[in-house]
């Protein structure tokens, strides 16, 4: 390593590319203009059906802009195409964004600066980011007052695993973590189908998190988005990380299942098709009645939202 990289690290930028065409460009141009240029770009296009890989090409031959481009012929998820980026970057620090968000143009600097001010013990550091819809417009200034209300005004730092179990969401567009720390925990499971919070969770056993105030970026919503698309298999993906039982003492393990009975009464609600076997699986971990009851409606064939809806007629 010379003096200029030791002065400058290397952030790589790892986008995963999928029937974004409307918004790809907007993403890369806020990379391009970041205030700080010792960036690794990486861009994966996951086999999209839209004209994403033609707006990328167009946008690398007009800027000349350096970029790893990688376009795949088969599709193979969001998890596998973010893995893959991880295993491509080289930089000091990695930084995973997706192909409809947007990069305010100091979030780059502002990181590396709070890296430096952190020392090694940081593994990753988390800031705030707007909401924005699918024309750019803003849904709310605060991506953390509007998922983490009870974290909003005093965002954890350290071993996030407690708060992490309990509801805190951070950020994906504005979360960056050392390669390091990546290198330590081991790479990502692509068996997911979300990776952040399995990632998270095992960097936090090994390094601390950061919270950097201000607001670097923006998150955008919209109808395609996997939180309004892939419900089911957002709280599945949750079953499995339980599973896996790394989780130390009674207050990580309490959480644990606090998290375990929110899915579970999620997945039913959203229609899983494995409500029953999860609702079963949740009640023998949890001891929680109402999971019990979610269980027998659920082999009666009886949908959460006709059992709610007669509960409120009652009230």
């Amino acid at each position: 390593m010379d003096a200029t990289e030791m002065i400058h690290p290397v952030v790589s930028i790892g986008i995963g590319s999928y029937n974004n065409e409307l918004y790809i460009e907007e993403l890369l141009d806020s990379i391009r203009l970041q205030s700080y240029s010792a960036i690794e770009l990486i861009v994966i296009d996951d086999c999209s059906t839209d004209n994403s890989v033609t707006v990328i090409e167009k946008w690398i031959a007009k800027t000349g802009y350096p970029v790893i481009f990688i376009k795949r012929e088969k599709n193979q998820g969001l998890v596998r195409t973010y893995s893959a980026c991880t295993q491509l970057a080289t930089g000091d620090y990695v930084s995973l964004v997706g192909s409809d968000d947007i990069l305010d143009p100091d979030f780059v600097a502002a990181t590396v600066a709070e890296f430096n001010r952190r020392g090694p013990r940081c593994g990753g550091i988390y800031t705030d980011c707007r909401l924005i819809d699918a024309q750019g417009v803003e849904i709310a200034p605060s991506f953390m007052r509007y998922f983490n209300p009870s974290y909003a005004e005093s965002p954890p730092e350290g071993n996030l695993i407690v708060a992490l179990l309990r509801g805190l969401y951070l950020p994906t567009v504005t979360t960056t973590v050392r390669r390091e720390a990546l290198i330590a925990v081991g790479p990502h499971d692509e068996s997911l189908f979300s990776e952040d919070l399995d990632m998270w969770l095992r960097i936090s056993r090994l390094f601390d998190f950061a919270y950097m105030s201000g607001n670097f970026g923006a998150y955008r919503v919209h109808r395609l988005s996997a939180v309004h698309t892939n419900r089911s298999a957002l709280n599945e993906t949750y079953f499995k990380i339980y599973r896996k039982g790394y989780f130390e003492g009674p207050d990580e393990w309490a959480a644990a299942r606090y998290n375990l009975a929110n899915h579970a009464e999620h997945y039913y609600a959203s229609g899983g098709r494995y409500a029953s076997i999860n609702l079963l699986f949740a009640f023998k971990e949890t001891k929680i009645m109402k999971l019990a009851l979610f269980y027998l409606l659920s082999i009666m064939r009886i949908k959460y939202s006709s059992f709610i809806g007669l509960i409120k007629r009652f009230h």
